[in-house]
């Protein structure tokens, strides 16, 4: 496909640029570092798998029309811009967030009384609900058939994650969680559950230890995961089948062949999907001024109390045709083809630029004081869902935080309740000094009691 050569080439070039910005302004928490693994991942990489001769999407498919390389173009020309407009926001909100550095900020420190409670009723609960979701072993009734009961199941990571921002990496919390995340390593379905809980324990991890970036052993770790992550369901899927000869036969692969990226890039082409809902909705001559977003203001009613409640995906629905069934096939089309779908090229151009302010401001106010407030560990749990939210759009961001985080959510209310938690004023300049090394985060002494 030559004709996207030179836009691949400028898409490298502004990706690389976009890293630079990043390593020597910002962190592994910064809201841009997710960003541009999203972006490396949809756009950069999967142009130039493209350029390499990759066929596109519905290639070869009988009854299928296939993505051409005018709609890929357009869709790595509009992603660039989506990439400049979200760096000058991060930049923007940098430049805001270190004009107001120097004033006094008060923050709720964690109570570890309330952790304790919340975790004392939900730990408990979510281990039942996660077992026996993993066993099959729970009766059928109205609360099973909700997806409350499946959110419950999620609860024990969202407890430990409260406990280590309550107590630090201590064993009696480790050794749980590393349980939790090898049990759902291995499920055979929904990777993001060990993905996201990883994203959380690294950011967390490196600001208990004043780093910015993740060192060797990390970066070696990281790629290990990138070359299981392919296999990861097929890995699991042979595991629940008792075969623990082909879990490890597909996990040796992974090491060893080039199967692994070809079988994630033919499952995973975001680019392609993008490409074509963003020629499917100039089709249907339809825009939607934002009716895509209000659907997440449906998410806690039961779908058995009301049946025809809006899907997060209806929008779909109106623009695919036979030839392109993108609502039958649950296609991707990242949050800038959402907000494409809203306001057309104004939504690719502003969307990115208003959620990188934010952003940003949030993040460099939630990771300047010390270790023990709750806001930061509010913001850890965000960073989690950036790259669900650069791919499905801005209702992940509620789904795969608040929705499967209640655990969190109970603990920010009571947080948050007149005179349960009084605020402290940090300081600055003094934030990092009052806190001596050798804690359970490393150079910093972590909560206090």
């Amino acid at each position: 496909m030559d004709s996207l050569i030179p836009y691949a080439l400028i898409d490298t070039v502004l990706f690389i640029v976009a890293g630079m910005l990043l390593v020597q302004r910002g962190a592994f928490w910064h809201p841009l570092t997710m960003y541009l693994l999203f972006h490396g991942y949809t756009v950069t990489w999967r142009a130039w798998q493209l350029v390499a001769g990759a066929p596109p999407l519905y290639y070869g498919q009988p009854g299928r029309e296939v993505i051409t390389s005018d709609e890929l173009v357009r869709a790595v020309i509009y992603s660039d811009l989506a990439l400049i407009a979200f760096a000058a926001g991060c930049w923007w909100g940098y430049k805001v967030a270190d004009s107001r550095s120097q004033r006094p900020v008060e923050r709720r420190p964690i109570n570890r009384t309330i952790i304790f409670l919340v975790c004392l009723f939900c730990l408990p609960s979510g281990v039942t609900a996660f077992l026996s979701i993993q066993a099959g072993n729970f009766s059928d009734n109205f609360f099973t058939q909700t997806q409350y009961f499946a959110v419950m199941a999620m609860w024990p990571f969202g407890c430990l994650s409260l406990l280590i921002a309550a107590y630090g990496f201590r064993t009696v919390v480790v050794v749980p969680l590393g349980l939790y995340l090898f049990v759902v390593g291995t499920q055979g379905y929904h990777r993001h559950m060990l993905l996201l809980p990883l994203i959380f324990l690294t950011c967390f991890f490196l600001q208990g230890r004043d780093r910015r970036w993740p060192n060797v052993a990390l970066l070696v770790a990281a790629a290990c995961l990138l070359l299981v992550f392919p296999r990861l369901k097929r890995i699991g899927q042979a595991y629940q089948a008792g075969d623990s000869q082909e879990a490890l036969r597909q996990l040796s692969e992974a090491f060893v062949t080039k199967s692994s990226y070809e079988e994630a890039m033919s499952n995973e082409q975001f680019l392609d999907q993008m490409a074509g809902a963003i020629a499917l909705v100039d089709d249907a001559e339809v825009v939607f001024k934002g009716r895509t977003y209000l659907a997440v203001l449906t998410l806690p009613v039961p779908r058995t109390v009301w049946k025809g409640k809006p899907g997060l995906a209806d929008h779909l629905e109106v623009i695919s045709t036979p030839l392109r069934p993108f609502i039958a096939e649950g296609r991707i089309i990242t949050y800038a083809g959402e907000a494409y779908f809203n306001f057309r090229l104004w939504g690719v151009l502003l969307a990115p630029l208003l959620l990188a302010y934010f952003l940003t401001v949030w993040c460099m106010k939630a990771t300047a004081g010390p270790m023990d407030r709750f806001g930061r560990y509010v913001y850890c749990v965000f960073v989690m869902s950036f790259l669900q939210l650069y791919r499905d759009g801005f209702a992940s961001l509620v789904v795969f935080t608040i929705c499967h985080n209640l655990p969190m959510v109970f603990a920010w209310i009571l947080h948050s309740i007149p005179g349960f938690v009084p605020r402290v004023v940090d300081l600055p300049g003094e934030q990092a000094a009052e806190l001596p090394a050798g804690g359970p985060y490393g150079p910093f002494s972590g909560p206090r009691a």
